[in-house]
């Protein structure tokens, strides 16, 4: 007896908008630590120190992230704005 449940077809359009969903996701991460290291009071070095050491420990099976570059724009950005984040609530899309 199959079960169809077992074998999803998922829409090639829709499974092209993966990775970028799941970059998004990994930078919004990153944005609301930087901003909690930063409200916690570590200086900007330790935060970005910190925050792409998370990462590399994340994907150190994986390889380097392509966002990694980016993660140092990111920590400046909070600090720039005292720790606030421009993270909201979750969207579903």
């Amino acid at each position: 007896m199959p079960f169809p449940w077992l074998h999803s077809e998922v829409p090639a359009a829709y499974a092209a908008t993966f990775a970028r969903k799941a970059e998004v996701a990994h930078l919004r991460e990153a944005e609301e630590r930087a901003g909690l290291l930063c409200r916690l009071g570590y200086g900007r070095a330790e935060a970005k120190r910190r925050v792409c050491g998370n990462v590399r420990w994340e994907w150190e099976l994986h390889g380097v992230p392509r966002f990694l570059a980016k993660l140092d724009a990111i920590v400046d950005g909070v600090y720039a704005r005292g720790g606030r984040t421009r993270v909201g609530p979750p969207v579903l899309e």
